[in-house]
């Protein structure tokens, strides 16, 4: 079957372009969110399943290829696909939809299947939209693969698990995809389906390496209430054998031409038998990758920080949220202020260490984002990203903010769920001056960074 998998870009092409020149100092310094910028590694997994199955597939990365919506219908018109797969964030949701009804307009014959988070936690609405045929809620690589099937060889496409629809004007919703248990199973993410230059490139920007991003774990079995992870991959987390990521870093690395990797996972080393087969073999093999990986900060040991910085780590990532203690508690973070200086010095003994920090947290007033801001000064990390708080459906907060009359279920200005905006009603400091806290931040870290 002919595929078509779509990513769609938080801007167009042009918007993004000047957005990243606007802010090209905040992005050197560390944002992660004012430009966001990272390879389409779940299309990418799924291309290369549908591509090992024997499907004809393109990924069309609207973001990479800094694509605006006239050169997307024409390409998709030159393309001419019989499925489009298009993935869809809560943030991207509106620019999701406006590809499938591109879609629908210049390749009338093709179906049109929306995934990913959103999709996942609000299949109602999203079949709402006309242009919509099918959803998939889970990870989609086994759902998507039997619904190209059947719609090839002219099955039907009703009796599949993690496949919801429209049927004689009703809504046929499934439950999620299974999760798959094994993921060596799948075959390695098909980097080549995107512009993988162009995210080498930024990350030179944004991590000072020649680098691209990797995900080798699925799942998260924590409570941070404020993230939603948990409704696509589960509660269970699942990571690839040792040898197997080993092997696709090597690979990465001689294929690109990489100084380095960037493990994207929710966390790297829970399993800390994993972490150290992992440091042996890198070793061992004399890979000789920087690295670096996201972790919590109640998961960072001494013992195991010395064998990884062997291994090659650089840096590690840290969700360390705030710095006041009634936000810690509201976002179920398990730590606090104390644990994460002291976590925070134990780890620069080793390595370089990078935080991520959010400001507008449910209930929080100006003094909540003055003690994380102080925080963030005290701790003298190496970098920062910044982000405000926005409702994300299926997390924790979000239903809290359903119940405390603040938000509507799915009626988002979802133009304003973007990380860098600030939603309305949502704290106790007014919108604008929280945009103004973010901009002094911003400005303060960019300014320390150079």
């Amino acid at each position: 079957m002919k595929i078509l998998l779509v990513n769609p870009a938080f801007y167009d092409g042009k918007e993004f372009s000047n957005r990243f020149e606007d802010y090209i100092d905040w992005i050197k310094g560390g944002n992660l969110y004012v430009a966001p910028f990272e390879p389409p590694i779940g299309l990418a997994f799924l291309s290369a399943y549908l591509k090992e199955r024997g499907h004809e597939v393109s990924l069309l990365d609207m973001q990479g290829l800094l694509l605006d919506s006239v050169e997307l219908a024409a390409r998709i018109a030159a393309y001419n696909p019989e499925l489009v797969g298009v993935t869809a964030m809560t943030p991207t949701l509106p620019e999701a939809l406006q590809v499938a009804e591109i879609s629908k307009r210049v390749a009338p014959a093709a179906s049109v299947v929306l995934g990913g988070v959103h999709p996942t936690l609000d299949p109602a609405g999203v079949l709402a939209d006309e242009n919509v045929d099918f959803v998939v809620r889970g990870e989609g690589e086994q759902a998507f693969a039997a619904l190209a099937e059947a719609l090839g060889g002219g099955l039907s496409p009703f009796d599949i698990d993690g496949v919801s629809y429209r049927k004689d004007g009703e809504l046929v919703i499934k439950d999620k995809a299974k999760s798959i248990t094994d993921l060596d199973t799948l075959p390695m993410p098909d980097y080549e389906a995107f512009p993988v230059e162009r995210y080498i490139e930024h990350n030179r920007y944004l991590r000072s390496v020649r680098g691209i991003s990797m995900i080798v774990s699925r799942g998260c079995p924590f409570q941070c209430t404020f993230c939603a992870v948990h409704q696509t991959m589960g509660r269970n987390w699942r990571i690839k054998s040792p040898q197997r990521v080993v092997d696709e870093l090597v690979t990465l690395k001689e294929r690109h031409q990489l100084e380095g990797v960037w493990f994207k996972d929710s966390i790297f080393n829970l399993n800390r038998e994993w972490v150290r087969e992992f440091c042996r073999l890198m070793i061992e093999q004399k890979v000789e990758i920087a690295w670096q990986a996201l972790t919590r900060i109640d998961l960072i040991y001494a013992e195991e920080l010395q064998l990884m910085k062997r291994a090659g780590l650089t840096q590690l990532d840290l969700g360390i949220e705030t710095g006041s203690p009634k936000s810690l508690v509201r976002l179920k973070k398990g730590i606090t202020v104390e644990k994460i200086k002291e976590k925070v010095r134990l780890a620069k003994n080793h390595v370089k260490v990078f935080g991520f920090f959010m400001i507008g947290i449910p209930g929080e007033e100006e003094t909540d984002v003055q003690q994380t801001f102080e925080l963030a000064k005290a701790l003298d990390l190496d970098r920062w990203t910044w982000s405000i708080y926005s409702p994300l459906p299926g997390s924790a907060l979000y239903d809290d903010l359903i119940v405390e009359g603040k938000i509507e279920p799915y009626r988002l200005d979802y133009h304003q769920v973007h990380f860098t905006e600030a939603y309305a009603g949502i704290c106790d400091i007014p919108p604008a001056r929280l945009k103004e806290l973010y901009q002094e931040i911003n400005e303060y870290f960019y300014r320390k960074a150079v």
